[in-house]
Formats: C-alpha cells, structure tokens, sequence
C-alpha cells in the first residue's frame, strides 16, 4: 500500500534521507544509511518509497544503485531545507534576544556616559528588526527592552 507523501516526511529519516541523497555525491544506500545513523535495510525501504514516489532515481552500475534527485525530489528537498531553517530560525532569533537582555543590562547599569548612549542606540535598531519577525512573544520583549532602553538614555 502506498505511503501519502506528507505522512512519509512527517518523520525524520525520510527527510534526512532525500536531503542526504541531494547532499552526497555520489550516493547510494549504504552511505545514506551511515549519514542518516540508519540501519541499511530500513534506508533501503525508505530509498524505495522515494523512488516510488518519484522523488529519486537509481542509475546502476555494476553491483552499485547510484541515486540521484529527480526534478521533483530537488524542488522537495528545497523545501524540506526552507522548512527546516524556517523552524530553527526562532531558536536563533531568542538566543539573539538572550544576548542583547545581557548587553543591554550590563550598559543600564553602567549608565554614565555618552559612550554608552553610543552603545545602546544601536541596540534599538537590532531590536526593532527583532519586532518584525512575526513572533508576537519574541516582539513584546523586544519591546520591553526597548522601552529599559529609552529610560536608560533618559537618565543620561
């Protein structure tokens, strides 16, 4: 019976396999297996629910099965990859926040100085760009560190 496509990169191993396919040149099973910390037999099923689906081809030669992404396994790869970055760029954004609450903190409390208006204005620009990503939680904080920033700078 087949497998609908969004059940099958639902999980993990599929996706690592067609990117690691996209990724390796040459490919074939068994170095797909060992890039995906996979068993041989479950990459080899997994491989084959892909060619099935179109999604890549086996060229053999001699023993070996090369593969190689097909047109549509090549735009499927792309967004699996846009997919993946879009989900780890929330991670990255919040360790940026993490960082700007600790430099914005150290300069507060050593307010003294236009030195550390010069610092701290930039810091509002950063913090600007990090209320336009679309994460309400991620803007309402940079919003309140703004607003520590302002009072910072109305101090001096």
């Amino acid at each position: 019976m087949r497998e609908g496509l969004e059940r099958v990169f639902l999980r993990e191993k599929p996706t690592q396999a067609l990117l690691a396919v996209g990724e390796m040149s040459p490919a074939y099973a068994a170095i797909v297996a060992k890039r995906i910390d996979s068993t041989f037999p479950h990459t080899s099923s997994i491989l084959s629910l892909l060619e099935e689906h179109g999604l890549i081809k086996a060229r053999p030669e001699g023993r070996v099965r090369y593969l190689e992404l097909t047109e549509r396994g090549k735009k499927t790869a792309r967004a699996l990859k846009d997919l993946r970055d879009l989900l780890q760029e929330p991670d990255s954004k919040w360790k940026i926040m993490a960082r700007l609450k600790q430099v914005v903190a150290f300069e507060t409390e050593n307010v003294s100085s236009n030195e550390s208006s010069l610092r701290l204005g930039p810091l509002r620009r950063d913090l600007a760009r990090m209320k336009e990503v679309g994460d309400e939680e991620l803007a309402r904080e940079a919003g309140e560190l703004d607003g520590i920033i302002v009072r910072a700078l109305q101090r001096l």
